[in-house]
């Protein structure tokens, strides 16, 4: 499937809707099978198998992560322009729900 960015915000707009899929505070967030139903709801939506979702969650979030970490790691006064990158957090601001597991993630 190509992916658009169009595409990529809908596909995390669903995701984000379906806390039961990424938020742990969640009352569903342990039942497999509210969880399956919330990931074949996203891959039914996009006409893709479960699988290509779960991928596709996993590389948006190592993404993120790797982009975040490469600003984070710039010097302030660095004169490097971020915009080059395939991602920013400008395009896609629905990456940002994932920065709080990302921090939980990098104090352990």
């Amino acid at each position: 499937m190509n992916w658009s960015d169009e595409k990529i915000i809908s596909f995390l707009e669903m995701y984000r809707e379906r806390s039961l899929l990424w938020g742990p505070t969640d009352a569903q967030y342990k039942n497999k099978n509210k969880r399956h139903d919330g990931l074949m709801e996203i891959a039914v939506s996009f006409g893709i198998e479960k699988v290509e979702v779960e991928k596709k969650i996993k590389n948006l979030q190592r993404q993120f992560c790797r982009k975040s970490k490469k600003e984070n790691d710039l010097p302030l006064n660095s004169n490097i322009d971020s915009s080059r990158d395939n991602v920013s957090h400008g395009e896609y601001t629905e990456l940002l729900f994932f920065m709080t597991k990302f921090n939980r993630l990098l104090t352990l």
